[in-house]
């Protein structure tokens, strides 16, 4: 679990921290799910959908960028940070533009 946790970008911190990290990170999701059903209007799935998707597509995308990365002169921190969003962003509004 510990590996996992460093591999997608949190650092080594107690427990009590780690629950308080990965709540603030739901948390977030689920806002930026409830903006992104307020924006697709039609074309969301919801909003815990939406954040269900978003988180996939950040842990994805940072995996990846963790794997294949390009190394730049910023903080790798925040260049994950970027990404995962990016990437999370982009897996739901390609979900939405072809949803059958």
């Amino acid at each position: 679990m510990r590996g996992l946790l460093m591999m997608v970008g949190l650092p080594d911190l107690p427990l009590l921290s780690l629950i308080l990290v990965v709540t603030m990170i739901v948390l977030g999701a689920m806002m930026f799910g409830w903006f992104a059903d307020l924006l697709l209007d039609d074309g969301g799935f919801g909003t815990m959908f939406n954040a269900g998707i978003l988180l996939v597509g950040a842990f994805a995308g940072a995996w990846l960028w963790h794997r294949y990365g390009i190394p730049t002169r910023f903080p790798a921190e925040a260049v994950r940070a970027v990404v995962a969003t990016g990437s999370g962003l982009l897996l739901l509004i390609t979900l939405a533009v072809f949803r059958p």
